[in-house]
């Protein structure tokens, strides 16, 4: 979703940026931005917080998804040509699923916002254990559409989905410049604008 469909980067670095500043780790911003994308808030505080208590952590991470909602309104915008692309797909009886590192209420949000439709299968943060770059969340989402993972089409734009993506046996299409780790025989698309399908 973020960095694939929308861009939420101006919220996601203002609340790592608080978080950092909050817990005393602001020379280590940098780190955190770039281990966070694609994984669960709560992941990324387990990692930089491993001394707190687990209940300690949830709390935190709660806080965290709350208040990244009431920063969502009026910040999202849509990858170029996203909504359409999406609209196209669901209105043609495609298999699709949205697969979210993100709550579900924030996940919610966020499309609503930026004027993305929400396609009918989602796994989010609150339908996994493990998240990316875990195969799990591409793994239930196949499973939940009854196609098999080696015929699905991972659109992704971070190091953490694109890991989890090809660990799950999963095609990938990435969405944007980020990964430059990536094979470089994995397609890549700058946006959706004029970006068209066609059914077999």
């Amino acid at each position: 979703m973020d960095g694939t469909l929308m861009d939420s980067s101006a919220v996601v670095e203002s609340m790592w940026d608080s978080f950092a500043r909050d817990y005393g780790m602001s020379e280590r911003f940098d780190e955190i931005m770039a281990y966070s994308p694609g994984r669960t808030g709560l992941d990324t505080i387990r990692r930089f917080l491993p001394e707190l208590t687990a209940e300690e952590q949830d709390a935190i991470h709660k806080r965290f998804a709350r208040e990244e909602i009431v920063l969502t309104t009026g910040r999202m915008t849509e990858i170029l040509g996203a909504a359409a692309f999406m609209t196209a797909l669901i209105d043609a009886g495609i298999p699709l699923a949205l697969v979210t590192s993100a709550p579900i209420e924030l996940m919610r949000a966020r499309m609503e916002e930026a004027g993305v439709p929400i396609p009918p299968v989602v796994v989010s943060a609150d339908d996994i254990d493990r998240g990316k770059p875990d195969p799990a969340p591409y793994l239930k989402a196949a499973e939940l559409l009854d196609v098999p993972i080696s015929s699905c089409l991972v659109l992704e734009d971070a190091a953490s989905g694109y890991t989890a993506a090809r660990r799950a046996g999963a095609q990938v299409l990435l969405v944007g410049d980020g990964v430059p780790e990536a094979d470089s025989n994995v397609p890549r698309i700058a946006d959706f604008a004029g970006i068209t399908f066609t059914v077999h």
